[in-house]
């Protein structure tokens, strides 16, 4: 995918290209929107500051910078989280990661630049924000970052003022009531112990996916580990447990899994879902998910 192809966000998506093709990139981009949205169009920015070989401001998919991308595995592309920020703090990223993303950025790229990709900036607490200040306006060489957040408010005036600031309108609500279903048919597969072809099978519809494969596979994974900690919670507290209202065979399932099992699937949905965020293969992330639960 590239930012032409955006379905969600197209106005904005071709301002980008704009942009690139004048040649006035910025040294910081800060989009505000939900993380689907977000993350789609900060990834395809990056892959487009990256490509070697760029059409008309957009990647052109096919050069070595663009395949790199694809899969995951290009070495100017810094991305950072709360789950893959340094530090034993759960809710907040803190000095420490912006310490890291600035000893990263003093050295040389492979390529022309680094583009650093921070998902969930409203996390960065005010001690980060204000470490990330003299990195935002005079950023290392020629690098490029990308602030992803949900809002505005929680980050600091002055940040925000550094930023080229976009605010994305969310996607339509309609694909998660079916990939909802297919989460809970992959966990009643896990909780029955079906073989690995099985659980495969019942992600068919995301695995042949042409159009947005990556996004589709992230909502399951959103879904799938929803469905896995209301079954951990279940164990304990079914009384105030969501799926037991329209799922009659929950509880039946939950009490195949004990409480090791569903703290492992837990742990495989969010190891999936930071694989499709740094840009792993679809498939090899999904059809891992199917071994490991």
């Amino acid at each position: 995918m590239s930012l032409r192809e955006q379905t969600t966000n197209k106005r904005i998506a071709s301002q980008l290209c704009n942009i690139l093709a004048a040649g006035k990139l910025v040294h910081a981009f800060l989009f505000i929107g939900a993380q689907a949205e977000r993350l789609a169009l900060g990834r395809q920015l990056a892959k487009a500051i990256l490509c070697l070989e760029p059409r008309e401001g957009d990647s052109c998919g096919a050069c070595v910078s663009c395949r790199k991308f694809d899969h995951g595995n290009h070495e100017d592309l810094l991305f950072m989280d709360l789950a893959s920020a340094p530090g034993n703090a759960k809710t907040q990223i803190g000095v420490d990661a912006v310490e890291q993303l600035q000893d990263q950025l003093k050295l040389k790229p492979f390529g022309k630049r680094h583009v650093v990709l921070l998902d969930e900036a409203h996390l960065l607490n005010a001690a980060a924000q204000n470490k990330l200040l003299k990195t935002l306006e005079e950023p290392a060489g020629d690098s490029v970052l990308i602030l992803l957040a949900e809002r505005r408010e929680a980050l600091l005036p002055t940040v925000v003022s550094r930023c080229s600031t976009y605010y994305l309108e969310a996607q339509a609500e309609d694909a998660p009531a079916e990939l909802r279903a297919i989460a809970r048919q992959f966990f009643t597969l896990a909780a029955q112990r079906a073989p690995f072809w099985q659980k495969r099978d019942c992600l068919k519809d995301i695995l042949e996916e042409k159009s947005y494969p990556r996004e589709k596979a992230m909502d399951f994974v959103s879904q799938l580990e929803e469905v896995c900690r209301d079954a951990l919670i279940s164990r304990y507290r079914p009384e105030i447990s969501p799926s037991r209202a329209d799922w009659p065979a929950f509880e039946e399932l939950c009490a195949k899994m004990d409480e090791k099992a569903l703290e492992a699937a837990i742990e495989a949905a969010e190891d999936a879902g930071r694989s499709l965020k740094l840009g792993y293969n679809t498939g090899y992330t999904l059809k891992r998910l199917c071994l490991l639960i």
